[in-house]
């Protein structure tokens, strides 16, 4: 399951992954230096939207990896 889009903050900070299998998924990512954490899944654009919002990240600051 490959992610069919990946995009991370101005900051680097995190990064999200959206997959479409069988549904629209999203895996996300808290980044720091070289390391990961493991992934928060999030399933639909609501719940990308309501995290987005919840952690006052605007599309603006988002950017494709």
């Amino acid at each position: 399951m490959d992610p069919s889009a990946v995009w991370r903050d101005r900051q680097h900070r995190w990064r999200i992954e959206a997959y479409r299998a069988p549904d629209l998924r999203f895996a996300i990512f808290a980044t720091n230096g070289t390391t990961e954490s493991a992934p928060l899944w999030l399933f639909g654009m609501s719940a990308l939207a309501r995290w987005l919002m919840s952690h006052k990240i605007s599309l603006d600051d988002l950017e494709s990896d």
